[in-house]
């Protein structure tokens, strides 16, 4: 199994599992290096080697008066015509993901093969984005500064989704695959993504293109008005076909981040705070009939341990209209779906 990444983090010598480490590259804010890690098939445990994509970015100054670049190697590039491969090969479509807080760069991958195998029954090529946010001993001060990485890993973020946006916009239209790209965000990676949205739409006045098919946030650490605000992720549904929050009320871990963080109310714990103004490309999914104490102590990781939220995903990755999954009720409130125990 092949997982795909792109990361901000600093490079270390030797390479290996641990190439990237938990701070900041020091070629600054944006500066994004992309590669694949490979696994043994469906055991995330079985890393076996990290890879990172060759890049040679300077070109002759003769090269660059006569606006050749033909020279230049950009491992984005050669990431992403990989994943069109795979994808064409496997028929299969392309999934995002954005990891959350206290999170080292080899555990982001490892995460990234366990939600793979945990989607397995729909064909996947994942990528992963790695920010850095390896959290310390030290919880309060871990989380305070892994917030503020996950803001400044926006802009590199942002930066990541404008070259695809710009690889697709060149690719033939004869090259066209047909698959889908879809987005999962996990806990704080969602607060990344918030920061990416506004990087892109600050950015020189433009925006980014709708490449997106399915936007998954689950269990956000977020604030609960979120999509109310532009400052926010207010407009974020223009970029996909859409957006679908996952929620739950014994979300242990945003407790934490409710009550002795100060933060406002979490959006993966009770959902949107209006979502019937809710743009109708915003779907809200309450998961916490099914999250079980036994297999998610914590109550943050239902997405891979939880089968009935697992199902769901794979609904909305199926394009499965809401109203026929046979994993949701709809709540009474018109406040979105409720999972149902033992599908």
């Amino acid at each position: 199994m092949r997982i795909y990444f792109a990361t901000n983090r600093a490079p270390r010598r030797g390479g290996g599992p641990d190439a990237f480490g938990g701070r900041f590259s020091p070629r600054g804010l944006t500066d994004l290096r992309f590669g694949w890690a490979n696994f043994d098939d469906g055991d995330a445990a079985g890393l076996l080697t990290v890879e990172v994509a060759p890049e040679r970015l300077n070109v002759p100054q003769a090269d660059l008066e006569r606006g050749d670049l033909s020279r230049q190697r950009l491992g984005s590039q050669m990431v992403f015509a990989a994943m069109r491969a795979e994808m064409v090969e496997r028929c299969a479509d392309a999934l995002l993901f954005i990891h959350g807080f206290n999170t080292s760069f080899e555990e982001s991958l490892r995460t990234g093969a366990r939600l793979a195998t945990a989607l397995s029954e729909r064909p996947l090529v994942l990528c992963v984005f790695s920010w850095p946010s390896d959290g310390s001993l030290l919880p309060y001060l871990a989380y305070a500064s892994d917030r503020d990485d996950a803001r400044a890993s926006g802009v590199a973020l942002g930066r990541g989704l404008q070259k695809l946006s710009h690889w697709l916009r060149k690719l033939p239209s004869s090259e066209h695959c047909g698959q889908g790209i879809h987005l999962l965000a996990h806990s704080m990676g969602s607060y990344a993504l918030r920061w990416a949205w506004q990087s892109v739409r600050l950015s020189a006045g433009q925006r980014l293109r709708r490449h997106l098919d399915h936007v998954l946030l689950v269990a956000a650490d977020e604030d609960h008005d979120t999509f109310e605000h532009p400052h926010k992720l207010g407009g974020v549904a223009d970029i996909a076909r859409s957006v679908t929050v996952y929620h739950n009320a014994r979300d242990r871990a945003l407790m934490a981040s409710d009550y002795t963080k100060a933060n406002p109310e979490r959006l993966g714990a009770g959902g949107p705070r209006n979502a019937l103004l809710l743009p109708d490309k915003v779907r809200v999914v309450d998961c916490t009939p099914v999250v079980s104490p036994s297999e998610d102590p914590l109550g943050h990781h239902y997405h891979l341990n939880s089968p009935e939220v697992r199902q769901d995903l794979l609904a909305v990755l199926a394009d499965v209209e809401p109203e026929a999954m046979p994993t949701r009720v709809a709540r009474t409130d018109g406040r979105g779906w409720r999972l149902r125990p033992g599908i």
